[in-house]
C-alpha cells in the first residue's frame, strides 16, 4: 500500500462523514420546518370567576383521545368534532388543572368552536371557574398532557388579570407553573421571549439554512490565519462577506417583523412561507452557477424582508404582552439575533475548521447547495399544496 496516499484517503473520509451529516440534518429537518406549538392556554378573569380558553390542534385530537395500548386514531374530520365535544372535555378536566392559593379551582365546560392558527384547524373550549377571591396572591396551572403523549407539543399561555398580563410556555420539562398575581413580570416576560426568538430560529429550519445557504460561498474566501508575531497583516475576506450578509438579513427581518407586528404591513401566510422556501431555493441555485455575480448581502436584505414576516407570524402565535409591548418586541428579535449568532458559530466555524483545501470547499459548496435545492424545493411543494 502506497503510504502517500493514506492523507488523501483520511481526507475523502472526512469530507464524506461532513456531507453525509449536513444531509441527514436537512433531511431529519424537512417535518419540522416551522411547526408552531399546538396547544393554546387562555386564562382571564369575568364576572368575579375564573375564566379559561384552550385551543387543541385538530391533528392531535386523535393522541388526545386515544385509548390506552390501541394505535394512535387518525385525525378526526371537523364534521365529528361537534359529537367528540364530551370526550375533549372529559379529557381537559382530567390533566388540566388551576389552584388559587393551594385551592383547587373547579372549571365547568360553557362552550366549543373551531377556530383557525397559521399551522392548522384547531378546536376551541371555553370554561368558567370557580368565583376568585379578591385577595388571590398566585395561580398554579398544571398542564399534565405531556404525560400522556409527548407528541402533544408545547402550549403557549397567557394570562390576563388584574391590569397585569402574563405570557408564558408549557412543555415538558415545564408542566407545572406558578404565577403571582398583582406582581411585575416585566423581566420573566421578556427573559421568556428572548428564549423563544432563540427557539424559533433552531426550530425553524427554513429560516437557518437560508442563512448558512448564504454564507457558503464564503468559504471560497481567504479565511483569516492570525499572526503570532503581529507582524503580518491578516486576510478578512472570508469574515468581512460573514458579517455583510448576517448584517443585512438581520436589518431587513427587523424592518418587517416591527412593520407586521405593528399592522403596517401584512401579506397571507401561505404566501409568506412559499415565499420563504422560494428564496432558500434561489440562494441555492446561485451557488451552482458562475455566470452572473450576485452581491450576497443584497440578496439577504431582499429575501431577509420576506423572512422577517415568517419571524412576525411566529410572534404573533406566541402572543405579544400588551404591558410589554414594545420590550417583548424587541426581546423575540434578540432572541433571533442569539440564535443566528450561535448556528454560525456551532455550524459554520467548525466546517471551516474541518474544510481548508480549495478542493474540498468547492465540493461543500457544490453538494451542499444540491442537498437545500432538493429539501426547499420539497417544502415549496408542501406549502404550495396545503
Amino acid at each position: 500500500m502506497n503510504l502517500s496516499l493514506v492523507p488523501k484517503m483520511l481526507f475523502s473520509l472526512r469530507f464524506w462523514l461532513i456531507q453525509t451529516l449536513m444531509l441527514f440534518c436537512l433531511c431529519g429537518n424537512l417535518a419540522i420546518a416551522h411547526q408552531t406549538g399546538n396547544s393554546y392556554l387562555t386564562v382571564s378573569e369575568a364576572d368575579g370567576r375564573l375564566q379559561l380558553e384552550i385551543d387543541f390542534i385538530v391533528r392531535d385530537l386523535g393522541n388526545l383521545l386515544q385509548v390506552p395500548g390501541q394505535p394512535n386514531e387518525p385525525p378526526p374530520a371537523p364534521d365529528k368534532l361537534l359529537s367528540l365535544q364530551a370526550p375533549i372535555t372529559e379529557a381537559i378536566q382530567k390533566s388540566l388543572t388551576i389552584e388559587v392559593d393551594e385551592k383547587a379551582n373547579t372549571l365547568a365546560f360553557l362552550s366549543q368552536s373551531v377556530v383557525l392558527h397559521n399551522d392548522g384547524l384547531y378546536v376551541r373550549q371555553r370554561f368558567s371557574g370557580s368565583a376568585l377571591p379578591a385577595d388571590a396572591k398566585f395561580i398554579v396551572v398544571r398542564y399534565e398532557f405531556f404525560t400522556q403523549n409527548d407528541k402533544l407539543g408545547r402550549a403557549f399561555f397567557k394570562l390576563v388579570m388584574r391590569n397585569d398580563e402574563i405570557s408564558s410556555v408549557f412543555d415538558q420539562t415545564s408542566s407545572i407553573q406558578r404565577f403571582a398575581l398583582g406582581e411585575t413580570k416585566r423581566w420573566s416576560t421578556i427573559g421568556l421571549f428572548t428564549k423563544e426568538g432563540v427557539r424559533h430560529i433552531w426550530e425553524g429550519a427554513d429560516h437557518l439554512l437560508f442563512l448558512l445557504t448564504l454564507l457558503l460561498p464564503g468559504l471560497m474566501l481567504t479565511i483569516r490565519v492570525p499572526d503570532p508575531t503581529g507582524l503580518q497583516p491578516s486576510n478578512r475576506s472570508a469574515e468581512k462577506f460573514a458579517l455583510k450578509v448576517i448584517t443585512a438579513f438581520t436589518l431587513a427581518h427587523s424592518i418587517t417583523l416591527a412593520c407586521s407586528v405593528f399592522g403596517w404591513v401584512s401579506l397571507p401566510d401561505k404566501l409568506i412561507e412559499s415565499l420563504i422556501a422560494l428564496s432558500i431555493m434561489v440562494s441555492a441555485v446561485l451557488n451552482l452557477q458562475k455566470r452572473f455575480h450576485i452581491s450576497h448581502w443584497k440578496l439577504a436584505f431582499l429575501f431577509g424582508l420576506i423572512h422577517g414576516m415568517g419571524f412576525a407570524n411566529g410572534l404573533k402565535e406566541l402572543g405579544l404582552s400588551s404591558n410589554y409591548f414594545l420590550e417583548t418586541l424587541f426581546a423575540f428579535n434578540l432572541g433571533v439575533e442569539l440564535g443566528q449568532l450561535s448556528a454560525v458559530v456551532l455550524v459554520a466555524v467548525p466546517v471551516l475548521l474541518l474544510v481548508r483545501q480549495t478542493e474540498a470547499k468547492q465540493r461543500l459548496l457544490k453538494y451542499g447547495s444540491i442537498a437545500v435545492l432538493l429539501t426547499s424545493m420539497v417544502w415549496l411543494a408542501q406549502r404550495l399544496m396545503t
